[in-house]
């Protein structure tokens, strides 16, 4: 046996019909990078890689090592990362920007919602966004890097610690799988089918990815205001 019969009489039609979705999710970056470009909800955002979706499916070798058991030819996932403007020093392009400047990476995800070997598969294609304070062990590790370390070691139900209002928060799976980061991140999940609109990406994904960005960055500039002790001199030579 070579080609199915069965297989190639579906295959126009599927291509078709997934053609349409990779359409799709075109206008949908395109509608959210204009929305971020304007700092409707405390902060702009702009995105990493330019143009580039990162993909987990990136060839079309015959084979490869990839660490799926299966041929991965069209991308069940895409990825879009973004940050802060503002953040990045002068002179230096986003990509280039150290992680340890930007602080926080925003993403977004459009998954079908089925063939992970990490997650259990959905009832319905999702977007998943969120925002992440992720540490590299190099302070000066590229935020495009960074991104990449996101995108190929999230372990969503691995290392959830935390449900609370709609947001799912955990840590980075660890250097165990090769990750080399520490810090946190903050998740949603919702369903494609929510997402039909203007008005519902802009409810569902903009305004509550925008928020949430804009309550975590004044988190990290907040002032310390633990009390400390205060030691006299009396106290320091056991007085």
């Amino acid at each position: 046996m070579i080609f199915r019969k069965d297989v190639l009489a579906k295959a126009p039609a599927a291509y078709d019909g997934l053609s349409e979705y990779f359409r799709d999710i075109r206008a949908f970056f395109e509608v959210v990078n204009v929305r971020f470009a304007i700092p409707e909800y405390g902060v702009r955002l702009r995105p990493i890689a330019g143009n580039e979706l990162f993909s987990n499916a990136n060839s079309y070798l015959l084979a490869d090592d990839s660490s799926y058991p299966f041929y991965l030819w069209l991308p069940t996932w895409l990825g879009r990362f973004y940050v802060d403007p503002d953040r990045v020093p002068g002179r230096c392009v986003i990509d280039e920007c150290p992680t340890a400047d930007a602080r926080l990476i925003a993403f977004i995800w459009p998954w079908l919602g089925f063939n992970d070997a990490y997650v259990r598969d959905a009832a319905e294609p999702e977007c998943w966004f969120g925002v992440a304070d992720p540490r590299p062990d190099d302070p000066h590790e590229k935020v495009r890097a960074t991104a990449e370390s996101l995108f190929n070691y999230f372990r969503v139900e691995r290392t959830l610690d935390d449900e609370a209002d709609g947001w799912a928060t955990g840590n980075f799976a660890g250097q165990e799988i090769g990750c080399n980061l520490t810090g946190r991140w903050h998740l949603k999940r919702v369903p494609m089918t929510n997402l039909t609109s203007y008005y519902e990406v802009e409810r569902n994904v903009v305004r509550p990815l925008g928020e949430k960005f804009s309550k975590l960055a004044a988190d990290l500039a907040a002032p310390d205001l633990t009390p400390t002790r205060l030691v006299t001199p009396q106290a320091a030579a056991g007085a």
